[in-house]
């Protein structure tokens, strides 16, 4: 039986990824931050420790087959950027500098679609597509390219790692929430009535773990796969989870420049409630900047991502969503 050791397990992508290696008879432990409600009652190995530390990490890796780079710091705002460079960085580093010390045959690394230069948008992007290079880029999208530079040198001194960069994900399983999962929520709940005239690239997290763990044989060492799904508007998606429920959940779909003349009662909202903010200035950029030809050529050919319907996802995530309500 193979073993696995991943870091953000508990995490969205993490959680999910620990079920399929469980269903594919891996044994698996996994590096524990705090919240562990994505892996509760599943058989697995918990470590707790320092992402940044390598020492502990090699220890902790030793006999593995294969490591599963999955712990980030997410963020599309300039918020808690030493933390960000530390985890997203430093935390990189760490991880393939124990995997090369415990000699681990295989490192799977999680990247982003934030990790490449989005301009120009109108060319497909592909694998050959540059890294985020500019300083003034946004942090996140800095870090995960940062970090993709730190793979490529372990690689250098012998290390076996593929990287993968999923487009924005969705899925059940997600606790926390991520920030789509909660504009998920808000629409299935009719908190987010009118929607912005735009969308993103979708792709289902359980597929994104498929591929992943696909990775792990047919992977290239080196190589980097982009991973993407299929392209919807936040009003397409707000029509699913209506005819999923029976229930209309949006009235109108206003043009993409109203959302910046709203975010000052977001943030005002956030503060008064304690939560989130649903939009950001980061997050109305990463939308605002984006590339919709996202072919995906190389994973579906060379190591077999195969995205299931972006209906399917949406209804399977709000049905998960209303089983694992408060």
């Amino acid at each position: 039986m193979r073993k696995a050791f991943v870091t953000g397990g508990a995490g969205h992508v993490g959680g999910n990824l620990v079920r399929q290696l469980l269903e594919n008879r891996w044994q698996v432990c996994c590096l524990i931050h705090n919240d562990t409600r994505a892996i509760e009652g599943l058989n697995i190995e918990r470590v707790h420790g320092d992402l940044t530390d390598a020492a502990a990490l090699t220890q902790q890796m030793s006999g593995c087959d294969a490591v599963f780079h999955s712990a980030a710091y997410i963020a599309i705002e300039n918020i808690n950027i030493p933390l960000m460079d530390k985890i997203n960085v430093g935390g990189t580093k760490a991880v393939c500098d124990a995997a090369l010390l415990a000699r681990v045959p295989k490192l799977i690394h999680f990247s982003s679609i934030h990790a490449f230069q989005q301009k120009p948008t109108s060319q497909a992007l592909t694998e050959e597509r540059p890294l985020a290079a500019d300083s003034k880029a946004v942090p996140y999208d800095r870090t995960k390219a940062a970090a993709q530079r730190v793979v490529y040198e372990a690689c250098e001194k012998g290390l076996n790692a593929s990287i993968l960069h999923p487009t924005g994900i969705l899925g059940p399983f997600d606790f926390k929430p991520s920030r789509m999962g909660q504009v998920i929520w808000n629409i299935l709940h009719r908190k987010m009535l009118l929607t912005i005239n735009t969308g993103f690239n979708w792709v289902d997290v359980r597929d994104v773990c498929r591929t992943a763990i696909n990775c792990v044989d047919r992977g290239k060492p080196g190589q980097h796969y982009i991973l993407p799904g299929e392209w919807a508007t936040f009003r397409q998606i707000s029509n699913i989870i209506s005819d999923h429920t029976d229930s209309r959940t949006a009235y109108a779909a206003l043009p993409f420049w109203t959302a910046y003349t709203a975010l000052p009662f977001a943030f005002i909202l956030s503060k008064m409630t304690g939560s989130r903010p649903s939009f950001s200035r980061g997050s109305l950029h990463a939308l605002a900047v984006q590339c919709k030809d996202i072919p995906g050529t190389l994973a579906r050919d060379r190591i077999g991502h195969s995205p299931r319907p972006l209906r399917e996802t949406i209804q399977e995530t709000v049905d998960w969503m209303i089983d694992n309500a408060d």
